[in-house]
């Protein structure tokens, strides 16, 4: 695996850091593989790193692609700058899909917590839409009369026009040609259990791909709920939500189709010997007795 950090041509604290996998490990596999775009979650204040590159690693582990969108947070959040910068990361793989094994027509996007309103809003109202979305516990709808932060974050506004404040509730923007859904929340979690139900729902009313898990206990921002990305808190270890990461790389596979390898020997030893000038013994022929 090779990473790579990509700075946004803009914005010099917007970076894409890429987890490639190897083409081929000397199998003579270019394999295309598919790709996921990971936005971490941090209510678009911060950015949460347990849901970042621990989140890559483990879809990398499944042969998947992974990318870290670290976009714009806090203030310069206004006019909703990282939908523009998540077009720019999903362009961007895109346009290298050839050079690194991806599979244009598998780039999904994977969020979290606000991050899962990003990679929403990305599927839903972005220009370069990826073909699928995995989303964890997501924050769907953003602001209310209660609490206008993140009004005022997305669009600037404590008055947004109806354009502007359909970021901020998601649900209603589902239309019949949403891309695939995968997503996941617990019963505990008071934040995004009653949104997560209203996305599914939609997407249900429009007869749409979607895959939904509701796991019984848990509090919001488990992220992969295991050592792994837990920061030292048990409050965010569940055996048993672990399992959303293998359920939606299945998931993926399912609705998308996996890798196609061609069978081939895992063994090399010869060519490398051959490499080094060794004369190898010509192998016995048949007994036809």
């Amino acid at each position: 695996m090779k990473t790579i950090q990509i700075s946004h041509p803009e914005r010099e604290k917007v970076t894409l850091d890429a987890y490639l996998l190897d083409g081929g490990l000397k199998l003579g596999q270019e394999v295309k593989r598919p790709a996921v775009v990971i936005c971490p979650g941090g209510g678009y204040i911060y950015l949460s790193p347990r849901e970042a590159e621990p989140v890559a690693l483990a879809y990398a582990a499944k042969g998947i692609h992974a990318f870290v969108l670290y976009y714009s947070v806090g203030w310069e959040v206004a006019g909703f700058t990282p939908l523009r910068e998540l077009d720019w990361a999903i362009g961007l793989i895109r346009a290298h899909a050839e050079e690194w094994n991806i599979d244009a027509e598998k780039i999904l996007t994977c969020g979290f917590s606000a991050g899962g309103h990003l990679a929403l809003a990305g599927g839903l109202l972005g220009q370069e839409k990826p073909n699928g979305m995995i989303l964890g516990y997501p924050a769907t709808k953003l602001a209310t009369g209660d609490d206008p932060l993140m009004c005022r974050l997305l669009t600037g506004k404590d008055t947004p026009t109806p354009e502007e404040a359909r970021w901020l509730d998601l649900a209603p923007q589902v239309t019949a040609d949403a891309p695939p859904l995968f997503v996941f929340t617990t019963g505990e979690d008071a934040l995004t259990r009653r949104m997560t139900l209203d996305l599914v729902t939609a997407y249900d009313d429009h007869g749409l791909l979607c895959e939904y898990h509701l796991f019984q206990k848990g509090p919001h921002g488990y992220s992969l709920a295991n050592a792994v990305s837990a920061d030292g808190s048990s409050q965010v270890l569940n055996p048993h939500v672990e399992k959303w990461l293998d359920l939606s790389v299945e998931w993926l596979f399912s609705v998308f189709g996996e890798p196609e390898f061609r069978d081939v020997s895992t063994s090399h030893i010869m060519d490398a010997m051959r490499e080094m000038g060794i004369d190898l013994p010509a192998a016995p022929e048949a007994d036809n007795a």
